[in-house]
C-alpha cells in the first residue's frame, strides 16, 4: 500500500524525479513540452534551489483558507484593494486544497513564485489532478498568470473611487495588472471560466497571508 501523500508532494517528487533523470542524462526529449513535467520541475528546481519552500495547505492553515473563501465570495469591487497588496517574501509558496463547483473531486494545487527580486511581482501556476498510485495527474491543463501587484495599485490610485463602485472598472484594472501565459505544450486561447477564478483565489490566499504577516502568526494544524 502506497504511504499517503499530498498532491503538491507527489508533484515534486516528480519533478525531483526529472531532474535527476536530467543530470543523469536521461531527460525525454518531450520532457521540456509536457506542461504537468515542466511545471513540476520547475516546483522541485525552486524547492532545490530557494529553500525553504513553504507549502500550506487547507487543512493544516483552515484559518488562511476560511478567510480567503469568504473575500473570493465578495464582488470584486471589493477584493481589488486587497489583490493589490498582495505581498510574498518567499521565492515560492505553494497552496494546496479541494476543489469545488465544476472541480470537485480534484485538488488543487496553486504555486506563486517570485519572477523577480520583488515581493509584489508573482507568477501563478495552478495546477488540477488527482492522484493515482501515489502519483500525479493533471486534469486541466496548466497556464501561467503573470500579477504585478504593483501596476494594479497604480491604476486604482489613478482612477479613484471607480473600482470601488463598477465592477467593470475593478475588472479592467486586474486585466491591466496580468497577463495570462500558455506554458511549454498548452495552445493559445480561451481559459475555463473555474481556472481562471482558481488564480485569483490563489492570489487571495497570499493577500490573506501578507495582511497576517506571512508564516509568523500562523501556527500550523494537524499534519500539514
Amino acid at each position: 500500500m502506497d504511504i499517503e501523500i499530498s498532491f503538491a508532494e507527489a508533484m515534486l517528487r516528480r519533478g525531483a524525479g526529472l531532474l535527476q533523470a536530467a543530470g543523469a542524462g536521461e531527460a525525454g526529449a518531450d520532457a521540456a513540452s509536457d506542461p504537468f513535467e515542466f511545471l513540476a520541475r520547475l516546483l522541485a528546481t525552486a524547492a532545490a534551489t530557494d529553500a525553504p519552500l513553504v507549502v500550506l495547505s487547507e487543512g493544516g492553515h483552515p484559518g488562511l483558507f476560511d478567510e480567503a473563501a469568504r473575500r473570493a465570495a465578495e464582488p470584486v469591487t471589493a477584493r481589488v484593494a486587497h489583490l493589490a497588496a498582495t505581498r510574498q517574501d518567499e521565492r515560492a509558496a505553494m497552496y494546496e486544497f479541494d476543489g469545488s463547483g465544476p472541480l470537485t473531486g480534484n485538488r488543487i494545487v496553486a504555486a506563486l513564485l517570485r519572477p523577480e527580486a520583488r515581493a509584489d511581482l508573482l507568477d501563478v501556476y495552478v495546477a488540477v489532478g488527482r492522484l493515482r498510485g501515489g502519483a500525479a495527474q493533471l486534469t486541466v491543463a496548466p497556464a501561467l498568470l503573470r500579477f504585478d501587484a504593483a501596476a494594479l495599485a497604480r491604476t486604482l490610485d489613478l482612477i479613484g473611487g471607480a473600482a470601488g463602485k463598477s465592477p467593470n472598472a475593478a475588472t479592467a484594472a486586474l486585466a491591466h495588472a496580468a497577463a495570462v501565459l500558455p506554458m511549454p505544450g498548452h495552445a493559445e486561447g480561451g481559459m475555463p471560466a473555474a481556472l481562471l477564478g482558481l488564480y485569483w483565489h490563489a492570489l487571495t490566499l497570499a493577500a490573506v497571508r501578507a495582511g497576517r504577516g506571512g508564516l509568523a502568526s500562523m501556527a500550523v494544524q494537524g499534519s500539514a
